[in-house]
C-alpha cells in the first residue's frame, strides 16, 4: 500500500487543523480574478472540502477529486457538496477532455508518486480536461527553501495530541520524507504515519508544465500574491493557461 492511501485518514485533520477555512477564502479572495467565466472548477484533490466552500460561495460551480474515502466523507459532512465530488486517481481524471474551465491544485497536492512519470501524467490529466483558455493554479512548496532550512524535527499540540515529526531529504535532496507519531495526551495511544513528497523545484515545475502544452502566466512566492523569490518564498504558486 502507498503512503498516500494511509495518510490521508482519520489522523490528517489533526495533523493539519491549522489548515481552516479562513485560510482558503482568503486564497479564493486573492484568486478571484482567475475564475471569471471559468465554470465549471475542478479542485484536483480536493481533501475535505475547504476550497470547494470557500469558491462556491463567491458563486462559481466547483466540484472536487480525491483519493481519500474518509476526507471526502468529510467534506460532506461538513459543507454539504452532495453530486459534486468523486473519488477517483489524479492519474486518470474521470472527466471529458475539455470539459472545466479551471483547475486547482492546492495546499502541495502534488508529487506524491515515487516515478516522475506518474507526477508528469497527473499534469497531463489536468490539460486533457481543460478547454482551451482554461487555467490552471497550482500551489506547492519550495523546494530551494525546505531543502536550505530544513527543520528535522519539531514537536507540537494538536487538540488533545502531542505531535512528533522528524524529516529529512533523500535521493540527493529529490525527496521529503516526513515521519509523523501522534501520541494521544489522554489515552497514551501512538499513531505514525509516513509522507514522502517528490520535492520538485520552481524550474522543475515550469518544465514540467510546459512540456504537456502550458503556458506559464504567472508565479508568485506566497498566497498574498507577493512575488517569488527562489529560497526565500515559502511556496511556489503557478498560474499557466492551455493556450
Amino acid at each position: 500500500m502507498e503512503w498516500y492511501e494511509v495518510a490521508f485518514d482519520t489522523l490528517y485533520p489533526i495533523l493539519y487543523e491549522h489548515r481552516d477555512i479562513e485560510e482558503s477564502d482568503a486564497v479564493a479572495k486573492a484568486f478571484g480574478s482567475l475564475f471569471l467565466d471559468k465554470d465549471p472548477i475542478l479542485d484536483l484533490a480536493c481533501g475535505n472540502g475547504r476550497y470547494l466552500e470557500s469558491i462556491s460561495r463567491r458563486g462559481h460551480l466547483i466540484f472536487g477529486l480525491d483519493l481519500s474515502h474518509y476526507l471526502l466523507r468529510a467534506c460532506l459532512d461538513s459543507w454539504g457538496h452532495k453530486g459534486l465530488i468523486m473519488q477517483a486517481d489524479m492519474r486518470r481524471i474521470p472527466l471529458l477532455t475539455g470539459s472545466v474551465g479551471a483547475v486547482i491544485n492546492m495546499f502541495t497536492s502534488f508529487g506524491y508518486f515515487s516515478r516522475d512519470t506518474d507526477n508528469l501524467l497527473v499534469s497531463k490529466e489536468v490539460f486533457r480536461v481543460l478547454r482551451w483558455g482554461g487555467i490552471f493554479l497550482f500551489d506547492f512548496i519550495n523546494a530551494r527553501k525546505i531543502a536550505s532550512s530544513l527543520l528535522e524535527e519539531s514537536q507540537r499540540e494538536s487538540g488533545s495530541f502531542i505531535i512528533k515529526e522528524k524529516r529529512r531529504l533523500e535521493n540527493y535532496g529529490k525527496y521529503l520524507v516526513k515521519d509523523i507519531q501522534a501520541i494521544n495526551a489522554q489515552s497514551g495511544t501512538k499513531e505514525q504515519i509516513e509522507e514522502r513528497l517528490r520535492l520538485y523545484t520552481m524550474d522543475e515545475l515550469i518544465i514540467m508544465f510546459e512540456s504537456v502544452g502550458f503556458k506559464i502566466d504567472s508565479v508568485f512566492g506566497g498566497y498574498d500574491l507577493s512575488p517569488f523569490v527562489e529560497g526565500v518564498s515559502d511556496r511556489v504558486i503557478i498560474v499557466s493557461a492551455k493556450k
